[in-house]
Order: C-alpha cells, then sequence, then structure tokens
C-alpha cells in the first residue's frame, strides 16, 4: 500500500462535500483542525501552504474558519470550488439555526421551555468572560491597547455608532504609533507562493470572478443608501457587520447587538442572549446567529438575507486578498490597524459582557450557571457543545421532577 497516496482524491465533488461534512459535523476549533487534517492529511495542499492561508486570514474581516476554507477552496479548484465549498459549508448550521429559529419564536412562550432558556442565557455569560479574558491577555498587552479598549467601552456605554468607534481606535494606534515611534517587527524573508505564479489564463478567470463579485459588493452599498424596506435595511445592517468584524465570531457581538437590539430593536435582550446560545451548538461558523435575527424579522426570506449578508463580504475579501497577499502581508500600517480594532473589539467586548450579566442573572442559581460553564470551558476545556447539553438536560429533569 502506497503511504503517500491520498486517502480521497481531489475532485471537485469531494471538496465540496468535505467541506459540507466540515460544517455538519465540527464545532469551535475543531474546525480548524478538520480542514487541517483534511488538506494536508490527502495532500491536497502542504502544511506550509495551509499555515499560511491561516496567516492570510487574520488580515481582514470576516470569520476566520470560514474564510480559511474559502482560500483553500480557491486555491485547490478556483472561483467555483470556493463558492460551492462556502456555500455547502454553510448549509447544515443554517438548516439547523433555521428550525431552532422557528421553534423558538413559536413555542418560546411553553412553560418548560422558559427554565431552559434562562440557563442557556446564563451559560452565555460564563463563556462570553472566558472569551473575554482571552481577548484581553492577547490583545491588551500594553498601556496604549488599553486605552483604545477603555476609549472603546466607555463610547459603546453611550451608543455611538460601533463602525464609528472601530475607526476611532484605528486612528488611535495610528496616532499613538506616529507619537511612540513604534516599529512593528517583521519577517524579512518574503516567498512568493505557487498560487501567485499561476499561468495568465487562469488569473484572467480569477479577476473576472472577483470583478463579478466585487459589482455585487458595491451595490450592497447602494441598496443601504436607496432602498429602506425592511428587508433592504435587514441586509445592509448584516453586510456592514460582515464587513469589518475581524476574528473570531465573538468580536461581532459588540456590532451585532447594537444593530439588533439597540439601534433597530429587532430583537430584546434576552432574544439577543438566546440567539447566541444558538449559534453556540449548532456545529459552522457562529456567525450563523445571523440566521436567527433575521428570521424574527422577515421569515425564511429574512433568514436567507441576513446570513448572504453577513458572509458575503468576507467571501469577496478571501478572493481578492488570496490575490494581492504577498504584496501586503507585511505592510505595518495593515499590522496597526488591526491591532487598533482588536482592542477596540474587546472593550466593546466587555460591554457586552455587561449587558448579557444584567438581563440574564436575575437569581443565585443562574449565577451558578454562569460560573460552572466559565469553569468548565476555562479550567476543563469542555467543549461548549457539552456545557449547554448539561444545562438543558439538567434544567428539564429538574422541571419535570418537581
Amino acid at each position: 500500500m502506497n503511504k503517500n497516496k491520498p486517502k480521497i482524491k481531489l475532485t471537485f465533488f469531494n471538496l465540496v462535500m468535505s467541506f459540507f461534512k466540515i460544517g455538519l459535523t465540527a464545532y469551535g476549533m475543531a474546525i480548524l483542525q478538520q480542514i487541517k487534517a483534511l488538506l494536508i492529511n490527502n495532500k491536497w495542499l502542504t502544511r506550509k501552504e495551509v499555515d499560511e492561508g491561516i496567516a492570510m486570514v487574520q488580515i481582514y474581516p470576516g470569520p476566520i474558519m470560514f474564510n480559511l476554507g474559502t482560500y483553500c477552496s480557491y486555491k485547490l479548484k478556483g472561483f467555483w470550488g470556493s463558492l460551492l465549498s462556502a456555500f455547502f459549508f454553510l448549509l447544515p448550521s443554517y438548516l439547523l439555526m433555521l428550525v431552532l429559529s422557528w421553534v423558538y419564536f413559536n413555542y418560546g412562550s411553553v412553560e418548560w421551555v422558559k427554565p431552559v432558556f434562562l440557563a442557556l442565557e446564563a451559560m452565555v455569560v460564563g463563556i462570553v468572560f472566558h472569551v473575554f479574558l482571552d481577548f484581553g491577555k492577547k490583545y491588551i498587552t500594553n498601556s496604549k491597547a488599553a486605552t483604545i479598549g477603555a476609549v472603546s467601552f466607555l463610547l459603546l456605554l453611550f451608543h455611538i455608532n460601533a463602525l464609528l468607534i472601530i475607526l476611532t481606535a484605528v486612528i488611535l494606534e495610528f496616532i499613538a504609533n506616529i507619537f511612540l515611534k513604534e516599529e512593528t517587527k517583521t519577517d524579512e524573508k518574503s516567498e512568493e507562493t505557487e498560487f501567485a505564479k499561476e499561468i495568465p489564463g487562469k488569473l484572467s478567470k480569477r479577476l473576472t470572478a472577483i470583478i463579478i463579485t466585487g459589482i455585487i459588493f458595491i451595490a450592497f452599498f447602494l441598496i443601504g443608501i436607496f432602498v429602506h424596506t425592511k428587508n433592504g435595511i435587514l441586509l445592509f445592517s448584516m453586510f456592514k457587520i460582515g464587513a469589518v468584524a475581524f476574528g473570531s465570531g465573538f468580536t461581532i457581538m459588540p456590532l451585532l447587538q447594537q444593530e439588533a437590539v439597540i439601534t433597530h430593536h429587532w430583537l430584546t435582550m434576552q432574544q439577543f442572549a438566546d440567539g447566541i446560545a444558538f449559534g453556540q451548538i449548532t456545529p459552522g461558523p457562529f456567525l450563523i446567529t445571523s440566521t436567527f435575527i433575521g428570521y424574527k424579522i422577515s421569515g425564511l426570506w429574512g433568514s436567507i438575507i441576513a446570513t448572504f449578508g453577513m458572509f458575503f463580504p468576507s467571501f469577496f475579501y478571501t478572493l481578492v486578498v488570496a490575490e494581492i497577499y504577498n504584496k501586503v502581508k507585511k505592510n505595518k500600517w495593515i499590522q496597526r490597524a488591526i491591532k487598533g480594532v482588536m482592542g477596540a473589539f474587546t472593550g466593546m467586548l466587555a460591554w457586552v459582557l455587561l449587558s448579557l450579566g444584567e438581563i440574564s442573572l436575575k437569581t443565585p442559581s443562574l449565577f451558578i450557571w454562569a460560573v460552572g460553564s466559565f469553569v468548565l470551558v476555562r479550567y476543563f476545556k469542555l467543549n461548549i457543545l457539552w456545557i449547554f447539553l448539561i444545562g438543558i438536560s439538567a434544567e428539564l429533569i429538574v422541571y419535570f421532577v418537581n
């Protein structure tokens, strides 16, 4: 038996179905491990190429795992491979969230459901606290970052538009670096990837696809300016968030909360907390919470519009950045802008944590659920899905026994 032979042959169908399987079964960081195993073990890409992809998808907005899958599929099978892989990667979590949204908004008032959602909301607080500490450790590494985080927290406290807060953070980062004369360290070695060396014919086809996708991207801005229907506003709101949110899905919570709860009043704070919980218990990207919001506003069509608006920007960014990555990856201004954005998101996440705690932690038992989920996820490294299942099972047992 040839050990060098791939387990799965690289065909268009196998690539798309492999990402469908990952979207159906993987949660959180397990998505990254499954993507790496798929690509490296089958020798579709080298470890170095995958690692380069992981580095690349962190320099522009969008959910990292979704962007990585899109990038690798684009590298392997071009535009249509990336489009279909992205679609089938999202499809399982979209369908599951659609079902949960239907149950929630039609049967959420049923008596035995209430204690389950109260427990879920409390556990979300504990998990968000864990994420906040991780963000603080990673991004608040000096007084400059701490100042940006604090300013962002205070601005959001006074309901300043989240996009303006992000812009403020980037400006503060630039100003601080100019006055402090900090230098961003980069690796001087530069290697052109095989992707950058592809023949002109293929490059031409990719650029055509990027131009068409870019036209759709611009059309979203026009919708925001000229279309003020319920679905038009929904599409533009999700598009704005998907266009600026860096990192993991948790960075999007402050922006999502401001749009859905504060600005448009589509959800109550309690419904928002439940939507976050659903985003955790469904496989695939956490940002599938957008489906929940869209369903609340406009049913099935709303769920499709919100999901498309949320994920399309990062899909477009991936196509563009894949072509120019070697030219921009070491640009010090881009690296500084990202630092400012992540510092801002950390401060904004603190505000989300306070908002969730205020609405969710109303009894001692709910505090116990919050603390318990925090301890289990942070110190015992228990999968978030199992934490939620434990909470749901315990609340149902207590309810039916009593």
